[in-house]
């Protein structure tokens, strides 16, 4: 298992799925811009096919970052990966749900379940 540090979360190697584990409570206007970046630069660095994202900590999300979760989302799907977000908190699900996301993004329970999806 290899693991790396970013500023807004950390990043592992489970086999061959990368596991981004957000370390921020809030994804919101505030910070949006850094996590896109940090995001998009994984992209381009890792070119991952198979990403696993625990939204553990993440405990508050906005508009601006929903749109962001889902344009990562979109973006592994363009380059025939997947991406499967995992142990959402209530006020987090509840954001997804409203926005219709929920419907449109890949979701399991527990990280364990999201890594034996692939």
């Amino acid at each position: 298992m290899l693991a790396n540090a970013v500023r807004n979360f950390d990043v592992e190697q489970v086999r061959n799925i990368t596991v981004i584990s957000l370390t921020i409570e809030s994804l919101n206007e505030q910070n949006v811009e850094a996590v896109a970046e940090d995001l998009d630069a994984l992209l381009l660095t890792r070119k991952p096919r198979h990403v696993v994202v625990d939204l553990v900590r993440l405990k508050h999300i906005d508009d601006l970052g929903l749109a962001i979760l889902q344009s990562f989302h979109d973006g592994i799907e363009e380059h025939g990966g997947t991406a499967i977000l995992c142990r959402l908190s209530p006020d987090v699900a509840h954001a997804l749900d409203e926005s219709g996301l929920q419907r449109q993004l890949h979701i399991r329970h527990s990280r364990d379940e999201a890594i034996w999806t692939f």
